[in-house]
């Protein structure tokens, strides 16, 4: 459960509770009327209103830093004190909006509200000073708006079925399995840009989690068994075909088709929740994060973000764990494959830690999505 607080001064507020995920958009506006001293916050669907005791104006004059906290005048800012998050289109206006205008906002409705707002990211490479770690990206508002819980992540190397059955098991995913001409099209759309790691001349195709029933020539979900009533086969040429892949060439794009199970093919994990995986071996005192998020692609394979100030990445020849606050601080996994992954045993080449190790020697860490709860 958490709380939105929201500090002015010396002055204070805490909204009640709400339960939010990971990973998910929090739709936040707050509303303060000086003259009332009325506030009204507007959190996803709850709404928290009251009176409080507050500034009577907002000085001007000072700094606005989003991201970070000053300890002083535009500095004092450290590594531990930084906004790990992502924040889309933030306005600031110098009047209190109407709650059905705020409502409008947090539902994902167009808005055209006059005046236009004081400070925005309408232009933010040439309004603000961009400082640190920070990525700027266009989105839409169905980016911010999409009520999915699920999202994909690639992994391009070439796999067979039961190669990626398993990395994704061992991620905490699963192949995708659409269900609707929507769901299709959502997988498509995520495809398109990494056509340069996977095609060849004849385009390329991703692996779906179906297999196929002979008797009735049907399809059914390969972890449940479940039978897929949607489809969009183009031909049904099947022959010994046990598996179902979705083609992304010029002259069957999106339609899919009946594929040998031992096909080695690009591979999508969908994730219908944030996975957390668990790193053991390390020291008490080891300055690395022991959970970790799997999120998007840097470059063309997954990151694994840690909960604080960690990060684990492909660094162009192999896995390389880094305490983000001190680059000299590093962990580097021994590879024998190019298509290898960080998750099971792993030797690892650690420097700067504060584990008792001797600089540049190697330890084994079991990275794993298996929880405390997982073993009896």
């Amino acid at each position: 459960m958490q709380s939105v607080v929201v500090e002015a001064e010396k002055y204070s507020l805490t909204t009640g509770k709400g339960s939010y995920t990971l990973l998910g958009w929090w739709r936040f506006c707050y509303l303060h009327s000086f003259e009332t001293k009325q506030h009204t916050i507007y959190w996803n669907d709850k709404v928290f209103s009251g009176t409080s005791e507050g500034p009577e104006m907002v000085r001007g004059g000072g700094l606005l830093v989003i991201g970070q906290d000053q300890d002083r005048m535009g500095g004092g800012y450290t590594f531990s004190q930084s906004l790990n998050a992502v924040v889309a289109d933030l306005r600031l206006y110098n009047r209190t909006l109407t709650n059905s205008e705020a409502l409008d906002f947090v539902s994902c409705k167009e808005t055209h509200l006059d005046p236009q707002p004081l400070v925005s990211f309408s232009d933010l490479k040439n309004n603000w000073k961009i400082e640190g770690s920070v990525n700027i990206e266009d989105l839409n508002l169905a980016d911010i708006c999409q009520k999915e819980s699920s999202f994909l992540i690639m992994f391009p190397e070439a796999w067979s079925f039961s190669q990626a059955v398993a990395m994704c098991n061992n991620v905490g995913g699963s192949l995708p399995v659409p269900i609707s001409a929507r769901e299709n099209e959502q997988i498509l759309s995520f495809l398109n840009p990494y056509i340069p790691y996977c095609s060849d001349a004849h385009g390329y195709s991703i692996a779906l989690g179906m297999l196929k029933e002979y008797e009735t020539h049907s399809h059914y979900h390969y972890k449940s068994g479940e039978n897929i009533t949607y489809s969009n086969f183009l031909y049904r040429r099947d022959e010994d075909r046990n598996c179902v892949a979705i083609a992304v060439t010029e002259d069957d794009y999106g339609y899919w088709y009946y594929s040998k199970c031992d096909l080695e093919l690009c591979t999508i994990c969908n994730f219908t929740s944030v996975t957390h995986l668990k790193v053991r071996g390390l020291c008490d005192e080891s300055l690395f994060d022991t959970t970790y998020l799997v999120l998007g692609e840097s470059g063309e394979k997954p990151v694994f973000r840690g909960f604080s100030n960690s990060q684990l990445q492909w660094t162009g020849t192999t896995w390389t764990l880094t305490y983000l606050p001190e680059n000299n601080v590093k962990a580097t996994m021994t590879t024998k494959f190019e298509d290898e992954y960080p998750v099971g045993l792993r030797q690892w080449i650690t420097e700067g830690d504060r584990c008792s190790l001797q600089q540049g020697s190697s330890q084994f860490l079991v990275i794993s999505a298996c929880q405390a709860s997982s073993f009896k």
